[in-house]
């Protein structure tokens, strides 16, 4: 507690001079202008004020290629690497999903405490414009062909009654026919066949659904349609042939819904009214208003009593206060039990054997439900929810950003608590609105790389609870972690930074008003209060916003802000971070771009097609994932063969490529991420295990069979 208090001082104090050498600087520059006199052109020197000639922000007309670094760069480290803890290697062979036993508790409430409300109860906008981690968390997953099995993250059946084969050609189209269990039933009693999956997937294709997660389940720029052959057999046709990524990582693994329920509310509510009256020539400016407005529609629709097919119905949601699931008693993987060896084999309590087994197993799984209801109660903070569950309030709480130390460090020696630690696949970062000047820059965007000490916030100011990450897919995914791409600042000293940040920018043009520079004070041991900075063309750099979660939510996404703050002013860049609430600063990234930085965070899949996914120009839209507009052919070119790639190791080799092109171009500035800290009430449940990449909150939800489906309360 001292030392958190002494650096929460310091920042205070670096802020307070930060705004009182800010406030010295001159208010106007000198600028050579082109002006009309008596129908005379004369070109001449005049004095702008810095406030107006820096009025708002200064739109893009494309990217800023990167120069090489220049000389100094060599000061900077190659050779560390961040520690790896438990790794992710994706079997190359597919195996079953986990499956587990009898319902053996009824009447028994799992209690699950979380500080943050889901958006919205309508699946379609909770995987698209409103999709948050919470979200993903707290509803009901959904039925899907194939999944993952949850500790090891191999491949295997679900819905499907078998593994796929491989793609065959038929005429212009490469299909493939999928036979499907004919014992799932969905909650209302009504049987689940291939109509679902042919609905679902020409759904989701008439609409161009592109948001959140769409793009990746059911992508267009392969899928062509599903039919359905009869009620148990499902086709697929794809007009370009996909690789594993778009295939069995892909449009095998998206969400199914109900034709039965969702027709008749896509029809009530107009969903396709605005394309079906489209022209047959209608202009893609025509298509895309007819697309918005026919996802607002979609999204808008109330599925209060939608039927699902897993573990768990939604049954009761109040806004604000908690959210309440129904275990389902024909789920049909109840009183499955799954015998699971390290090396991949397996035998479930069916007959069904993969494998050869090696040693003793590694892990047993009984599939329930095993309690009657989940109950996600919201809390106002971390502190209330971890205060709830050592009152004996609630059994688990579910943190996305891992539990702060010192509260870890407060519960370890409670007999009825148990904390545990995991390595996480995911990132915080902080993204540039490219679409703005001078974000377009890459060298703009490697200066802010460079300066931004995250060695310093990680182990001094946060006292090691982070890490800093220099990688687009993180260290713990081991088997795709590219450990050799440039890492712009790492090991550097302030003044090497500042050097080596002013190197790159007098490279690209840029100066300073005054010509006065920042530069490293030895005596005082601080760097020098730069003038305004001047873009190539003299332009001063306008009044810049960086959007970031509050300290309420995210105390070190917050701490970073507040430094990454303090060291642009400080070099003449005038950068304001907003510190809001997680679902208010969302919309105005995703869906208003409105911003010039952001900070956030992905949870990624173990399969990281996100390097294309989030960079790609289709995604730069409202509501898509690439929030910055970062669009860049030869990029997005190299990135897409990331969807065409048959095996793991050709998809290996161009994720490597890919992660070393984001590094130097760096549309986001990779930040830090955490070990997630987790605690669980282990007096009152029991989970099958605990060790896992990115903790139970990342297999505590579906999609398949869940944590929350295994979990027994004592």
């Amino acid at each position: 507690m001292f030392s958190q208090s002494k650096s929460l001082a310091l920042l205070s104090l670096l802020i307070i001079s930060a705004f009182v050498l800010g406030a010295c600087q001159p208010q106007t520059i000198i600028k050579t202008v082109v002006v009309e006199k008596e129908g005379e052109t004369i070109v001449q020197t005049v004095e702008v004020p810095v406030e107006a000639e820096a009025a708002g922000p200064i739109e893009a007309t494309g990217l800023v290629a990167c120069q090489p670094i220049p000389e100094i760069a060599s000061t900077v480290a190659t050779s560390a690497h961040l520690a790896k803890a438990v790794g992710v290697k994706p079997a190359t062979a597919p195996i079953e999903r986990f499956v587990g036993s009898p319902y053996e508790q009824g009447g028994a409430v799992y209690r699950v405490g979380v500080f943050e409300d889901v958006t919205t109860n309508n699946y379609w906008g909770a995987n698209g414009p409103d999709n948050t981690v919470w979200n993903s968390y707290m509803l009901p997953s959904r039925l899907t062909l194939y999944s993952l099995s949850d500790k090891y993250f191999t491949f295997g059946t679900f819905a499907a009654k078998e593994l796929p084969q491989p793609l065959v050609e038929e005429g212009d189209m490469w299909v493939g026919e999928i036979p499907l269990r004919d014992d799932i039933k969905w909650s209302d009693g009504t049987p689940f066949t291939a109509k679902d999956v042919a609905w679902t997937a020409n759904t989701v294709l008439k609409l161009s659904l592109i948001s959140g997660n769409w793009s990746t389940w059911y992508d267009a720029g392969f899928l062509d349609h599903v039919e359905a052959v009869d009620d148990y057999t499902a086709k697929f046709f794809f007009h370009t042939k996909p690789g594993v990524l778009r295939f069995e990582y892909g449009v095998l693994q998206a969400p199914i819904l109900q034709e039965a329920f969702w027709t008749p509310k896509l029809e009530e509510a107009g969903v396709f009214a605005s394309i079906d009256a489209l022209a047959a020539d209608a202009s893609d400016e025509d298509k895309a208003a007819a697309q918005t407005e026919a996802h607002d529609k979609l999204f808008a629709i109330d599925p209060t009593g939608e039927p699902t097919a897993g573990g768990f119905t939604l049954t009761k949601w109040e806004k604000g206060a908690f959210l309440e699931q129904t275990a389902y008693a024909d789920y049909f993987y109840k009183g499955t039990k799954i015998t699971q060896w390290e090396n991949g084999a397996y035998e479930d309590s069916t007959g069904l054997k993969t494998g050869t087994p090696e040693g003793d197993p590694s892990l047993v799984i009984d599939v329930g439900p095993n309690v009657e209801s989940v109950v996600y109660t919201i809390y106002g903070s971390q502190d209330a929810a971890i205060l709830a569950m050592k009152s004996g309030e609630v059994d688990f709480v579910i943190n996305p950003l891992g539990l702060q130390r010192g509260l870890a460090n407060q519960i370890i020696t409670d007999p009825n608590l148990t904390v545990i630690e995991n390595p996480v696949n995911g990132f915080r970062y902080l993204s540039f609105n490219v679409r703005r000047q001078p974000m377009n820059d890459c060298a703009f965007r490697q200066a802010v790389a460079v300066l931004i000490d995250k060695e310093f916030v990680t182990k001094t100011i946060l006292q090691g609870v982070a890490q800093p990450y220099y990688t687009f897919v993180p260290p713990a995914n081991e088997f795709w972690y590219n450990p050799d791409v440039i890492k712009l600042g790492e090991g550097l000293t302030r003044e090497q930074r500042t050097n080596l940040a002013v190197a790159i920018l007098e490279q690209a043009g840029y100066k300073w008003e005054g010509d006065q520079k920042p530069a490293w004070d030895a005596d005082n041991r601080q760097v020098t209060q730069a003038g305004a900075l001047l873009m190539a063309d003299g332009t001063p750099v306008p009044p810049l916003k960086m959007l970031a979660p509050s300290p309420g939510y995210d105390p070190l996404r917050s701490t970073f802000a507040i430094w990454i703050e303090t060291w642009l002013k400080e070099f003449g860049i005038p950068l304001t971070a907003e510190l809001a609430g997680f679902n208010v600063i969302v919309p105005k990234i995703f869906t208003e771009h409105d911003f010039d930085m952001y900070i956030l965070g992905w949870s990624l899949s173990t399969a990281p097609d996100h390097v294309y996914t989030f960079f790609n120009e289709e995604q730069a839209a409202p509501d898509g994932n690439n929030a910055g507009g970062y669009v860049n052919p030869e990029y997005e070119e190299k990135a897409k063969q990331m969807l065409t790639c048959e095996s793991f190791e050709d998809c290996k080799a161009i994720a490597f490529e890919t992660q070393e092109i984001l590094a130097t171009e760096l549309p986001y500035v990779l930040l830090f991420d955490t070990g997630i800290i987790e605690a669980y009430r282990s007096a009152s449940v029991e989970y099958p295990y605990t060790e896992v990449l990115s903790g139970l909150q990342y297999i505590h939800q579906g999609p398949g069979n869940a944590m929350q489906t295994y979990v027994k309360v004592k």
